[in-house]
């Protein structure tokens, strides 16, 4: 089979009219060749600019829909709707900047990739200008035929995508879907501007060619890697601590802060690893004499330790994309399908009240009896209304001591007190304790009770400030702790686990505790939780009534509805889920493109190389075992690298996504566990492909 050659075109006589002909049909002439030339390029190497402009099809296509969803007027029409606006201008941001550096990147691999190419055009008599025309009508093409591709199938697809988003936010089915010429607009400044930026980065370079060194650059080997030891230890040292702080963060605050420099961290070290690591492997497999000295592994060796700088950079961006692919879809699915989880820590009840100051026994009626009549006159169940007035201080249980918290407490580290020993403390009189539970707890002035649902606490004794209280009894079961949604009867708790009540003989007993934990600020507080049940129509006019007789009494501190919340959720944590395919779209795209690249172009390098080898005596068989070698390398370490980051980074990602309420991390592990493995079971299949198309690439 005759190897690949440019076009015989150059090498006709029009053609060298075109160049050294007279001046007058000079210009019009090479335009003329050069657009000709441009097409028969593309068509000639389409096995590497198809993929190409399938990917930036994608791109266009995604970037246009986004911006679609933000510009689209009905949005704010959505319950939650400012969240989601806010969840596609960050997605815009995201996808724009992904976008220009992924494009830009790629143009380069390609442009690189045909220095041969390019020299031989100058050998051939060429002037750079010419070459520039020709390199200007293959962008020119490409460029408008994905633009136009890309808008036109973001035009079809954009009413489904539409439809899509208001399922998922169980959003009314009449908001129309808006096409959206502002986004039009933009998307298309926005690659028209990449396809002038990359274009004015190849004319730049053609104007440094070098003709002879392009013409032998493909048979450079790499400068070898020093200082290897170094190297190795200082990524090591790199990503160990990065993986330390991961998993050791359980400080929220401290998580928002490390997060991207430990980011950086690992896309640091893996570089490092992957240059300095796989040079020291491919040594150790040199000197394994048993290993090496056969023939198929001695070919597969000797070419990646050939090009181990080059495979670096490649092996590096893989990783970081599949682990930004896993971190991305596995983070977003979490939120999205732990809704409920997130709301039931949020919302102890159907409605729930916090009021700034204490309600008297006739106002507890008033507001009681106002629930039953509206529940009537709205066609609700009233199942449950609680209120009762107490006192709380986030403070801090240690062992057997309760105290408040001090200054040294509050410093942001990865370890963090507030973290560790912090309790939401509720106290209450032993007389409301038995007004809501019906139970008389007949209680010593140095005694208590404990109720809390965490049943990690087992204390007999509990000492506060320089007194020591007999615990008669833990209760992990009441209406205080366990409420409707089983969050623990808080006001606005993260976590019921926090919750601990603590039941005084009398309010003379429990002040003094009160002042002591609250350090003078004297809080006194009401909560109200009611429970109900019936449409959401129904439901929602009960909540509007009742809202307005509640806030009659006094200054609503804080409040919560179910109904209200889950559109709000399910605004926010949809947004996010529908950003994140679109983000692990664009991942998995740019992914796929750099794995085919980069064994495509090695493919054609290393063509001459196989010829030479089944010459002296290899056989197809070896030589496709050696393919294979070379291929699952370039396939499986990145992999596994990825899958290894992923698992590190989750400890990490799980603290940033209880500031969304999520805290189930069983769930969160299990959301990106599945995630892995479809995306390996992908990877696998793309694996696949790629070694069939390569050993065709590579067939003589």
């Amino acid at each position: 089979m005759p190897r690949r050659s440019v076009s015989t075109s150059l090498l006709r006589p029009d053609y060298r009219f075109a160049v050294h002909g007279d001046a007058s049909g000079r210009g019009e002439l090479m335009i003329r060749y050069a657009f000709r030339l441009a097409c028969a390029n593309l068509k000639r190497t389409q096995n590497v600019t198809l993929p190409f402009f399938i990917a930036s099809t994608v791109t266009v296509f995604l970037h246009f829909l986004i911006m679609t969803m933000m510009f689209n007027p009905h949005v704010p029409e959505i319950r939650g709707g400012s969240t989601l606006a806010f969840i596609f201008q960050l997605g815009v941001f995201v996808i724009t900047t992904f976008a220009i550096l992924f494009m830009i990147s790629i143009h380069q691999m390609l442009l690189k990739k045909r220095k041969k190419e390019l020299g031989l055009y100058t050998i051939l008599g060429m002037e750079k200008k010419h070459i520039s025309l020709i390199l200007f009508w293959e962008n020119t093409l490409q460029a408008l035929a994905s633009l136009v591709l890309g808008l036109a199938l973001g035009w079809i697809g954009g009413r489904l995508m539409w439809m899509i988003l208001l399922r998922m936010l169980n959003s009314p089915n009449g908001l129309p879907y808006a096409f959206s010429w502002t986004a039009l607009g933009w998307t298309s400044v926005v690659f028209l501007g990449l396809y002038l930026a990359t274009t004015g980065i190849s004319l730049i370079q053609i104007h440094r060619i070098n003709p002879i060194e392009l013409l032998h650059s493909e048979k450079q080997a790499d400068k070898p890697v020093r200082f290897l030891a170094v190297k190795t230890g200082i990524g090591l040292i790199c990503l160990i601590a990065a993986y330390a702080v991961a998993l050791f963060t359980n400080n929220m605050f401290t998580a928002l802060m490390v997060f991207f420099f430990d980011c950086m961290l690992v896309i640091f070290a893996t570089s490092i690893l992957f240059e300095s690591g796989t040079t020291f492997f491919l040594r150790r497999l040199k000197k394994r004499k048993s290993f090496y000295y056969k023939p198929d592994n001695f070919v597969a060796v000797s070419m990646l330790s050939h090009r181990i700088r080059r495979n670096a950079a490649s092996l590096t961006t893989i990783c970081i994309l599949s682990t930004m692919l896993l971190v991305t879809m596995g983070g977003s699915a979490a939120l999205f399908f732990g809704e409920e989880n997130a709301l039931s820590e949020s919302n102890p009840d159907d409605l729930t009240y916090t009021l700034s100051e204490e309600l008297t026994s006739s106002q507890r009626d008033e507001i009681t009896a106002a629930a039953a009549e509206l529940a009537e006159t709205h066609h609700v169940t009233l199942e449950d209304v609680q209120i009762y007035s107490y006192g709380e201080a986030y403070s801090k249980l240690e062992g057997k001591t309760l105290s408040p918290f001090t200054n040294d407490d509050y410093l942001v580290g990865f370890r963090s007190a507030v973290i560790d020993y912090g309790y939401d403390i509720f106290f209450i009189p032993a007389a409301t304790y038995q007004r809501i539970t019906g139970q008389a707890p007949e209680l010593q002035d140095d005694e208590l009770l404990i109720l809390t649902g965490n049943d990690q606490i087992h204390l007999s004794e509990l000492t506060i400030q320089d007194k020591t209280y007999a615990v008669r009894d833990i209760q992990r079961s009441t209406p205080f702790t366990q409420r409707k949604y089983n969050n623990g009867g808080g006001t606005n708790s993260s976590d019921s686990s926090e919750l601990v009540f603590l039941v005084f003989a009398d309010e003379a007993a429990m002040l003094p505790v009160q002042d002591y934990l609250q350090e003078g600020e004297w809080e006194t507080s009401t909560r109200i939780g009611v429970n109900y049940a019936g449409t959401l129509e129904d439901r929602t006019a009960f909540y509007e009534a009742l809202n307005q007789k509640v806030r009659s009494l006094g200054p609503v501190q804080y409040a919560t509805c179910l109904d209200y919340d889950r559109q709000e959720f399910k605004s926010m944590y949809g947004g996010l889920l529908f950003v994140g395919v679109f983000f692990s779209i664009l991942f998995l795209t740019a992914t796929v493109l750099i794995i085919y690249f980069k064994q495509i172009s090695e493919a054609m390098d290393d063509r001459e190389q196989y010829i030479i080898l089944q010459k002296v005596g290899m056989d197809e068989q070896e030589v496709s075992a050696t393919i294979n070698r070379q291929v699952m390398l370039v396939f499986f370490l990145p992999l596994v690298t990825a899958l290894i980051h992923t698992g590190f980074a989750t400890p990490l990602m799980q603290t940033l996504l209880v500031a969304l309420k999520l805290t189930n991390p069983i769930f969160t592990y299990a959301c990106v566990s599945v995630c892995a493995v479809i995306f390996t079971i992908f990877y696998l299949i793309f694996y696949r492909m790629t070694s069939q198309i390569i050993k065709k690439e590579v067939a003589f």
